[in-house]
Order: structure tokens, then sequence, then C-alpha cells
């Protein structure tokens, strides 16, 4: 099914806090609907500082001021984009996902975020957004943040991460990590870094096993992780 034209009409707009504090964790990801299709964003202008001080005390792991805290969360919008972008397709191909956290969505449209990131940077119409060397910032610097967050992980999260890359996504880990959003958001940054490729045909060869097909219940059909091109986030940094 060619989707260009619907990944066209794809609108953003800004999340708008709730003002409820066990909201501030989710109010400061990123969320997409296929069926409106729409990304929504955080927007720190139009949040308050409950959501400020979240992202500084969890996602920001080197020094932190407010000015670097606008820094990354713009390098957000185009890493984390990419992800949302992939959730978007997973709702146009009508792929169900039955765990509670929808771990496999997670996984799936993880695996190939950042590569997907490198090859939009490459067009040609797009060299205003992306001028020489920036997609190579964002993700050097995103990637450093997922190899720092994982590092802090002990042994049973390390098993649970691996256990869910190596079933593709199909068996979640536990309820605990997939409650944690900050943790959960390390295993998505975490894979996305592990399977980053430059190549324009290992990228096709991801989403082929995302969605050729592949309708319905994710769980029915199995697929093997594509090993030959996961080289692990060591080696970016």
């Amino acid at each position: 099914k060619d989707i260009s034209k619907v990944l066209q009409e794809i609108k953003v707009n800004s999340i708008q806090g709730s003002g409820a504090d066990f909201m501030v964790q989710y109010e400061v990801g990123f969320m997409a609907s296929s069926a409106e299709k729409t990304i929504s964003y955080p927007n720190i202008d139009k949040l308050g500082e409950a959501h400020v001080k979240f992202i500084m005390e969890n996602y920001q792991l080197g020094r932190k001021s407010q000015g670097r805290t606008r820094r990354d969360v713009f390098f957000w919008c185009f890493d984390r984009t990419c992800h949302e972008i992939t959730h978007i397709v997973q709702g146009l191909a009508e792929q169900k996902d039955k765990n509670a956290y929808s771990m496999s969505a997670e996984h799936d449209a993880s695996i190939g975020a950042y590569s997907l990131l490198w090859a939009i940077s490459k067009d040609p119409k797009l060299k205003a957004i992306f001028p020489p060397g920036f997609a190579s910032e964002v993700l050097l610097k995103t990637v450093a943040d997922d190899l720092q967050s994982s590092s802090k992980w002990d042994e049973k999260v390390e098993k649970e991460y691996t256990t869910w890359v190596d079933s593709f996504g199909c068996e979640a880990p536990s309820n605990k990590t997939c409650e944690d959003n900050v943790l959960a958001s390390s295993f998505c940054g975490r894979l996305s870094s592990d399977y980053f490729t430059k190549d324009d045909k290992e990228l096709a060869k991801i989403f082929s096993l995302l969605f050729k097909d592949r309708t319905g219940d994710v769980y029915a059909k199995k697929i093997s992780p594509p090993k030959s091109i996961f080289r692990g986030i060591k080696r970016l940094v």
C-alpha cells in the first residue's frame, strides 16, 4: 500500500498540560494518532515548570540548564517524531498489539527510528531543515544519552531488554519496567541506537520485516530479528 500521500497529511500539535501531577511524565512525551493523522509533541513554553523539572531530572543526563532543556526537546522533535511516524503506519496497517503496554508496537516503532531520521536528513529537498552536520549532532547527543541511561540498568533489566529484542518485541519486559515511563523510554532509545544504520537497503529490510504481510495480530507471525544489522550502541559514541 502506498502511504506516502497519507504521511504528507500528518499534522502536529502541542500537548496541553492537564494540571495533574501524575500526568507530567506522559505529557513530556510524544504521541501519535493514526486515525487523526496527528503527532503531538511537548512544547515546554505551553507546559509548566513541573514538566521542565521532570525533563531535567529524568532525561538530561549531563549538565542541566534551562537552555539545554530547550535544546534537548528541540532535538527530540527530530528523532522521536520518526518513532511516531512508524506508529501512524502501524495504525494504517491495522496492526494490533494485545500487550497491555503495547511493547511490541514500541519495539517496532523504535528499531528503525534513528536510521529513518538519518535517511530523511539526506533528502535534498530538506536541506533547509537539515544543514550539514545537524542530523549527526542530533544523533550524537541522543545516542550518548541512550548509552548513559542504559548503563544504569541492573542485570535483571538488561536481561529483560535482551529478551525483548531477541523476540522482536513479542516478549514484553515486566509490568514494573513497562509502568516506569522513563525506563521504558530508555529501552526504545537503546534499541534505536543498537540497530542504527546508514545503509538504505538495511533500513528497507527493517521496514519490510515490520510491515510486509503483517496486519492484524502482530504476535501471529514470528519474526526473526535482523541480527546482521544489530551492531550495538557503543560503536556510535
